[in-house]
């Protein structure tokens, strides 16, 4: 009878281990999937700091006609005006809630073992990796 419980136990310890496996892997995966969405939504909000300066930008100062002035300025503000939304709903998507949540978590788990990110140390931050 010792026999059967041990050859029992070895493939009960397997079976975990191999989900533990499955588990840690799918927890790798999504984590690389959040630091993506929260990589996607950091240059997003970087991107709102200059949108009025490019929305100025964009307006002609030698426009030959008020109408002209108008409408370019009129552009400008549906453009800045799409950059916010695309930004809102890119903040308040459940991918980014679940991310931002998951980041929550962990800075409560272990607030002292955050490194500091740093732009410097990453110069290729805003390149957007598909």
């Amino acid at each position: 009878m010792a026999s059967s419980l041990g050859a029992k136990r070895p493939g009960a310890v397997l079976g975990g281990l191999g989900k533990k496996d499955e588990n840690e892997k799918l927890d790798e995966k999504q984590l690389e999937l959040s630091m993506k969405q929260l990589n996607l939504l950091h240059i997003k909000c970087r991107e709102l700091r200059t949108t009025v300066q490019r929305m100025l930008e964009t307006i002609p100062n030698n426009a030959a006609t008020p109408q002209e002035f108008y409408e370019s300025f009129i552009r400008s503000i549906d453009n800045a005006s799409n950059q916010i939304k695309d930004f809102s709903s890119l903040y308040n998507s459940e991918q980014s809630k679940k991310a931002l949540d998951q980041a929550k978590k962990s800075r409560e788990a272990d607030p002292k073992g955050i490194k500091p990110w740093r732009a410097k140390d990453h110069p290729d931050w805003l390149d957007i990796a598909e």
